[in-house]
């Protein structure tokens, strides 16, 4: 009963998020979209850290979809929006190869299922190569960006129309979830 209601918040809270992030387009800094987002798969990963087997296949789920949401909104738009601006063309570079190695990890995550052996072990991975790959973008390259000139609000309202339509379209893949595990297989 107390992990349904749990759970029941953390859905609610998800939501409240994401009408934030979709609510008054433009209004705000990209980087403090982005580091919501941060906080946002951290908790998934701490969180699928404490689950119980049943609920890892859910949480594990919903964190790949976030972190492959993220990672096109870094590619697409705000890493060519940084490089503009930044002398230091490795600090994007850097970038680009974590999110590299993070994509053939949730490639191969999503031909597992949360049960195999060495799915929680591959997951915890990806976690570690997340969270270092957010300091040095949260204490590096957006503190770079800024110094450059670079005006996060300017971006705001792309994101947050592209991050709209990319959850639109996992959200619709979600529901053939299994077709798209065969596909990958």
């Amino acid at each position: 009963m107390q992990e349904d209601r749990s759970k029941h918040d953390d859905m609610e809270e998800r939501d409240d998020m994401e009408e934030r992030d979709t609510d008054g387009a433009g209004a705000g800094d990209v980087f403090e979209m982005l580091k919501t987002d941060h906080r946002h798969v951290q908790d998934l990963f701490t969180r699928f850290e404490d689950a119980d087997k049943r609920s890892r296949a859910s949480i594990a789920e919903e964190t790949l979809t976030a972190l492959e949401i993220h990672a096109t909104l870094e590619e697409e738009l705000v890493y060519p929006a940084i490089a503009e601006v930044i002398d230091d063309e490795e600090t994007v570079n850097e970038a680009k190869e974590e999110h590299h190695v993070a994509k053939l990890l949730i490639k191969e995550l999503h031909k597992m299922d949360a049960g195999d052996e060495g799915f929680a072990t591959k997951f915890k991975v990806l976690g570690e190569l997340v969270s270092h790959h957010i300091e040095e973008e949260e204490g590096e390259m957006f503190p770079q960006a800024q110094e450059s000139g670079f005006e996060p609000e300017s971006l705001s309202e792309q994101v947050t129309k592209r991050k709209a339509k990319l959850m639109q379209k996992y959200e619709g893949g979600k529901k053939s979830s299994g077709s798209r595990r065969k596909k990958a297989a």
